[in-house]
This record gives C-alpha cells, structure tokens and sequence, in this order.
C-alpha cells in the first residue's frame, strides 16, 4: 500500500521488514511472455542486433537472453552504451573493451547529446551481411533505445519519454536509404525481478506507481554506496553510514518535510527513483567490479 502523506517511516525496523516481501515491479504496458515474442520476431526479421545499455551499469543492463537469440539465430550483434555523457570517457572505454574481449563488438555515445553517434552508423555498416540492412534496436526501459532510433532518423519518429515501457508495438523507421531500424519495446525479462535495486536500473519501477517506492530508492543508495559513493555529491551529500541515513538526508536537504520537521521519506524516495531515471542520479564502476 502507498504511504499516506502523513505517514513517517521509522527507517530501521520497518524497511528490513519491507525487503522481506516478494517484489513485483510493474514490467511495461504488457506481459513479459508476449514482450519477449515481440522481441524474437523482431530479432528474427533483422539482420544486425544492437543492444543499447545504460553506461551507469552495462552489466545490469545486458540481458543474455538476447544475446544468445541473436547469435542463435545467425544474427550480427553489438552493443551500444548509452548515455556516455553520464559518466567518465575512460570507464566507457573499459567497458567498450571488455564487451568486445567477450566478442561483442561496441560504441561507446550518448545519442541524447549525439556524441559517438556516427560511430554507431559506422559500425552498423560495417556488421551488415548486405544492403540494405535491418537493424533491431533492443534494451531495458529508460537505456534510450528511441533516442538512437530518433538520431538515426534525423527526427522525432518513435516516441521518448523517461516512463518505463512507453515505446508500444514494434515500429518499422527508414533511417537511411541503406539502413532499416526496428525499434522494440523494453527487455521485459523476470530475472532479476526479485532484487528491487535491478528492478529500478532495468526501467521496471515507475516512481509514479509504485505503491512504495522506500524498498526500491533504499536499494538502488545501497548499490550507489557499494560501487560509487561519491555520487552522492550530487545530492550535497560528503558521506552517508547507509542507504538509510542517505534517503533521511536527502529528503531534509530538499524540503519533503512533514508537521514536526519529520522527513517524509516516500516522498524522498520518489525523488530518487526520478532522478535515476532522467540521469540526475548517476554513478559508474570498471568492468572488474561486480
């Protein structure tokens, strides 16, 4: 159930008890048995996959499933990491080595701020059997597979927006005389779906729906303080003993206060959730982290 406005969580207790529960995220506007045949069909009619990741986390962010439809299928595969403009260049860089170390060829770009962008296209053409070639564009939520799809067409033909599972349908674009896209909708896959940090990182959590959005904003913090604490900073935040204290904080410093000064941590949460998905949230790790 949804937190009432005047309804204060004590931090402790409470949330252990919280992650105790089964965690069902809301995967998209449809099931993730009919998502995953959208995503085989398109796969199937296509001659290249490109896999979009979010370059905060590449690792939660690939989905193996899809790699191995693809290289079953006789398909070309590579991975796009996006949203380069969210991290440093050299922890893209190790990244974009370490995927091509394991055989996935890569680009390292940030299609909202078109950096690296023609690499993309380069390598497309390159990866092509022949033309004109068929391209599936295939990823989590939120990882900016319309952004590429928008870039490569020069304008505004499949729907963005940073709310999970927006894209609808498979949608046919002619970017080039040369190159045909399918855009697809998010990777609705289950795995994972019981850790609420990878729920939120894999576009599963609407901050808008959520009944409580406490358990999943505590886990990604947690996963934040284990790889990159210092993002925090991007709240004004030196330090935080845990992922608990850092909600109680960052809900002060912005003013989602009750009667009595009490913080409202819901309401703290929700921010956080948002953040991550809009990209004021971020953190990065090298490729030998887990």
């Amino acid at each position: 159930m949804r937190r009432a406005a005047g309804q204060v969580l004590r931090l402790q207790g409470p949330i252990r008890r919280v992650r105790e529960r089964a965690f069902k995220p809301r995967w998209g506007g449809c099931r993730v048995a009919e998502a995953w045949r959208r995503v085989r069909r398109v796969v199937e009619d296509s001659d290249v996959v490109v896999e979009v990741l979010d370059a905060r986390d590449p690792a939660a962010t690939r989905n193996s499933d899809v790699e191995k439809l693809a290289r079953s299928l006789g398909k070309r595969l590579m991975a796009a990491i996006n949203k380069a403009d969210l991290v440093p260049l050299e922890i893209g860089l190790k990244w974009k080595r370490w995927l091509e170390s394991q055989g996935v060829p890569s680009v390292f770009l940030s299609a909202r701020e078109r950096l690296g962008t023609r690499k993309l296209v380069a390598y497309i053409k390159r990866l092509a059997p022949s033309i004109p070639v068929k391209v599936a564009v295939v990823g989590y939520p939120n990882v900016g597979k319309s952004t590429i799809i928008n870039y490569l067409k020069g304008r505004h033909v499949a729907s963005t927006s940073p709310k999970p599972g927006w894209t609808r349908g498979e949608q046919l674009v002619r970017a080039k005389s040369w190159l045909l896209v399918v855009d697809t909708p998010g990777v609705l896959a289950a795995e994972g779906a019981e850790d609420p940090a990878l729920a939120v990182i894999r576009g599963a959590v609407d901050p808008g729906r959520v009944d409580d959005a406490v358990p999943y904003a505590v886990a990604l913090i947690e996963r934040v303080l284990k790889l990159n604490p210092k993002a925090l900073e991007a709240y004004g935040l030196a330090s935080a003993s845990s992922a608990e204290e850092a909600l109680e904080l960052i809900g002060r410093r912005y003013g989602r206060l009750m009667k009595g000064g009490r913080v409202n941590v819901d309401e703290a949460a929700r921010r956080v959730l948002r953040d991550w998905i809009v990209g004021k949230l971020t953190y990065w790790y090298e490729p030998d982290r887990p």
